[in-house]
């Protein structure tokens, strides 16, 4: 994303203000997080707002959201897409009037995959109920048809993980196949560890209202063939855009900027910053910072400032609380649990006409491996993104099966990734390779463990011992995109709030 210089400032038609106390917020991140809460307080005319200044160790804006876009293949460095279904991110969309820019993979053509020892195999009736060598065998296809019969739980299981809740309800073989499957796509791995009630609280909601998730899903369908008022069909698909998802971020930008230039406030956006102090003082908040080019330390006061950073990854950030709580409080948020991945793209061409690429969304790894999380197959979701006649793999490397994956130096993340997907046969000595990329996220996933209240009950302390700091990002409600877009929301209006009863 183009940005403006350091320091360069962005001013609405200013006006004479009342003497209203004019309120001066500093935002650190300029990820979906942080210009989604921007955005909203801009948005708002309840409040004075004079000026908003936007902080960033990075010189783009987007966060994670960025891609690299060479010789024709786009890869994304994070989120490959977000569901439609979302209700956050769909509301969002609208909102910033991109809905009709959004791209979104044939269904009928997305074939998912799971990556065996041996073997990548598709998720097809045929393949998994295959006598002799499928996925599952008789014994396991009852054992999950008996989860209709689960009754609603007479105790409530507060730390149940992902892992034990769904061998609950289907059985062992399932959680191994299909859950862990899944955890790897997500987080990076983890399912005995994350919580479901973090992770997915709406299955616990249909738990404790009907017992059997299968039974909730049989009655769900027939209330929708009965009720003909419900016309309306929630949007599926994995969501991108032509321009990949930085267009999301961008978009956010420039109704920032058209919000603050109606409402007359002042933007000013300070990228290549590395905020080193954090406090309060003198009845206001205050940040220090240095900037790269030049490392002069600056110090500047505000009314409010919200984090959107992860504190566990930012050792050269300071906050500055003066009690033992507190302080046992940052102790707790820097020894957050995450997962560090690596993502490395492999495009080419084939070297005959013959081209037997994969076809479909992508394959997820299971327990068996030591490295290799999934590959998407962006060549068949998203052409779009890839020349024609080429393909183009997004590998993803390490989270659980090796926290140490970013060690490894590119060229041996490169070679590892097509050592995995020729053993399995996705690619073949047909495939000629032009575009090898390597992108390294170090203890990049947040990990909702058992661990999390206590995460939750110390951002809440900061936030009480240091009146008109906020939080965001995607430790709280979650790591999508639409969780942080939701947790945007709640972390404005807790800003907009505290302005109001002051």
């Amino acid at each position: 994303m183009i940005v403006p210089p350091l320091r360069d400032v962005f001013k609405g038609n200013k006006l004479m203000k009342s003497k209203e106390k004019l309120i001066n917020i500093a935002i650190i991140g300029t990820g979906v997080s942080g210009l989604k809460c921007a955005y909203l307080i801009a948005k708002n005319t309840s409040h004075k707002i004079n000026r908003i200044v936007l902080f960033d160790k990075n010189n783009r804006m987007g966060g994670v959201l960025q891609q690299t876009y060479e010789k024709g293949y786009l890869l994304e460095h994070g989120a490959q897409g977000v569901l439609l279904s979302r209700t956050p991110f769909y509301n969002c969309l609208n909102e910033l009037n991109i809905q009709d820019s959004v791209i979104i993979p044939n269904q009928k053509e997305q074939t998912r995959y799971l990556l065996t020892e041996k073997a990548c195999v598709p998720l097809k009736p045929k393949f998994i109920f295959k006598k002799g060598n499928g996925l599952l065998c008789i014994k396991d296809i009852f054992r999950i048809l008996s989860e209709f019969f689960i009754k609603k739980p007479k105790n409530n299981h507060i730390n149940e993980t992902m892992y034990s809740f769904f061998e609950r309800h289907f059985g062992k073989k399932f959680a191994d196949i299909f859950l862990v499957s899944l955890s790897f796509g997500i987080w990076g791995g983890g399912s005995k560890k994350l919580l479901i009630r973090y992770t997915f609280p709406q299955l616990l909601k249909i738990e404790y209202g009907y017992g059997s998730l299968m039974k909730y899903v049989l009655f769900t369908a027939i209330r929708k063939i009965f009720n003909k008022k419900a016309n309306f069909k929630t949007p599926k698909g994995l969501a991108s855009f032509e321009k990949g998802m930085s267009y999301l971020t961008e978009s956010l930008f420039n109704k920032l900027q058209a919000e603050c230039k109606k409402n007359n406030i002042e933007l000013i956006i300070k990228m290549k910053t590395q905020i080193c102090n954090l406090g309060k003082g003198n009845g206001s908040l205050y940040l220090e910072y240095e900037t790269f080019s030049d490392q002069e330390k600056i110090k500047e006061n505000y009314d409010s400032i919200i984090y959107s950073g992860q504190l566990w990854r930012d050792d050269k950030l300071k906050i500055e609380i003066n009690s033992e709580e507190g302080q046992k409080s940052l102790e707790n948020l820097r020894n957050m649990e995450s997962h560090s991945i690596a993502v490395i793209g492999l495009g080419g061409k084939y070297l005959n006409s013959q081209n037997n690429s994969f076809k479909g969304f992508g394959a997820l790894a299971g327990s068996w491996s030591k490295d290799i999380l999934g590959v998407i197959f962006i060549h068949s979701t998203y052409p779009s993104h890839v020349p024609k006649d080429s393909f183009l793999f997004r590998v993803m490397l390490g989270g659980d099966r090796d926290p140490g994956i970013n060690n490894k130096r590119n060229d041996e993340l490169i070679d590892l990734a097509k050592k995995r997907l020729f053993e399995k046969g996705i690619i073949t000595d047909n495939m000629l390779f032009e575009f090898e990329h390597v992108v390294k996220w170090n203890n990049y996933i947040p990990l909702a463990t058992e661990n999390q209240d206590i995460i939750i009950e110390s951002i809440w302390r900061i936030e009480a011992l240091l009146p008109g700091l906020f939080f965001a990002g995607n430790y709280l409600k979650g790591v999508s995109i639409s969780d942080c877009l939701e947790q945007a929301e709640l972390t404005s209006k807790k800003l907009l709030n505290y302005f109001k009863n002051i």
